[in-house]
């Protein structure tokens, strides 16, 4: 796991830069080198990130040193996640950053969705402008990528139903999630309802987008003269078409409020610890996946492959929040599947039909993509925290 200690601390002496040039002997008479002081960010070229490791880095800076030194990524990241809301009354950095990290995760799969269709859609139809259920709300993709305004915009809709539906507005939410924040356990907090709610409306635009994406892939690699040169294709080309008809069909579409709420439901009853419950339950689809993508020792095979709650630092025990956290990250991997599995064929099929790749895209997309792309920093500057003596 991340370990933010001396090692992981480099300081950088620059003649040039005003925070890091001289020294000077302090009253004992040591010599003290201000230094900038940066804590490095590893990023694994996982293609199923579980976000741990940038979460542990980040919590640690967070309860060491002060949430006010991320507040430079706060101006990189501008819009990005598109997932994440936050209302400002909510002044706890640990969760609200764990929150935005959970969201980078959980939308990576979405960019590459939106790069892929744009490209499909100038060879077959596909919609990039559609009214999300159940909320009803209509969202312009590609203006959700590129207008950084237009996220506050849908945010002030969503806030705005919420408030004129009341109590009916939870039962737009799944049970699950629903529950952990209406006051049936205890909890009763609209803002981070909302930011819930904000995150299944993302979600449901990844679930109407990926439809069309591979009905749209599927309809292309049909028609003449792409049709005859895919039939001379070799595998995974096979799986490849099998994707194309059963993602529309809705083969990945699952239940995992109903799955979370079973699970806990028997453990409860039997006496057993439900987290561990959880986490010691196989994940459906993955046992499917043919060897020929290269992905057995990548992908998770339990729920507790997703995600580590040992992290260090944290000071803020809220199981309710980490249990809604195990079921975002099932979610999203559950969502997000098809999507990797797309990327795993088009890898060893680029050469051969690489006029459904973005130019230039990598391949796979992995996290590290992502962040590269949105501008998630490598380094993170604490050196207003540290003096180091030598």
């Amino acid at each position: 796991m991340a370990e933010l200690d001396i090692e992981r601390i480099e300081i950088v002496v620059d003649p040039n830069d005003p925070t890091t040039k001289g020294a000077y002997f302090n009253e004992a008479g040591d010599l003290v080198v201000i230094g900038k002081a940066v804590a490095k960010v590893d990023c694994p070229k996982v293609i199923i990130p579980s976000a741990d490791d940038l979460e542990e880095i980040i919590i640690q800076i967070v309860n060491r040193y002060g949430a006010e030194y991320l507040e430079p990524i706060e101006e990189i990241l501008g819009v990005f996640p598109l997932s994440h809301n936050w209302s400002a009354d909510l002044d706890i950095p640990e969760l609200y950053w764990e929150n935005k990290i959970q969201c980078i995760i959980e939308e990576f799969k979405l960019f590459p969705q939106i790069k892929f269709a744009e490209v499909v859609s100038k060879l077959v139809p596909i919609e990039l402008k559609f009214k999300v259920p159940p909320f009803g709300i209509e969202v312009d993709c590609l203006r959700l990528l590129n207008d950084p305004d237009y996220k506050g915009e849908l945010i002030a809709e969503l806030r705005k139903m919420m408030e004129e539906m009341g109590d009916e507005f939870d039962a737009l939410l799944p049970d699950f999630t629903k529950e952990n924040w209406d006051g049936t356990k205890g909890i009763d907090w609209p803002d981070i309802k909302l930011s819930k709610a904000w995150k299944e409306l993302i979600s449901g635009v990844k679930d109407i987008l990926e439809g069309g994406l591979f009905a749209a892939i599927g309809k292309l690699l049909g028609k003449s003269p792409v049709k005859e040169i895919v039939e001379l294709l070799p595998d995974p080309i096979g799986f490849l078409l099998e994707l194309c008809i059963s993602v529309p069909a809705g083969k990945f579409k699952f239940d995992t409020d109903a799955f979370f709420k079973k699970i806990i439901e028997e453990a409860e009853e039997a006496g057993e610890d439900a987290m561990q419950a959880l986490l010691d339950t196989e994940i459906p689809f993955v046992s499917e996946v043919p060897s020929i993508l290269g992905l057995d020792d990548i992908l998770p095979k339990t729920l507790g492959d997703l995600i580590n709650l040992d992290i260090e630092d944290k000071q803020i025990d809220f199981p309710a929040w980490n249990t809604q956290k195990l079921y975002e990250r099932f979610k999203t991997f559950i969502q997000d599947l098809p999507q990797i599995l797309l990327e795993a064929c088009l890898q060893k099929l680029t050469k051969l039909i690489s006029f459904i790749v973005p130019s230039g895209f990598p391949l796979p997309f992995t996290i590290c993509s992502f962040l590269e792309i949105i501008g998630f920093p490598k380094e993170i500057d604490i050196t207003k925290a540290l003096m180091v003596e030598t």
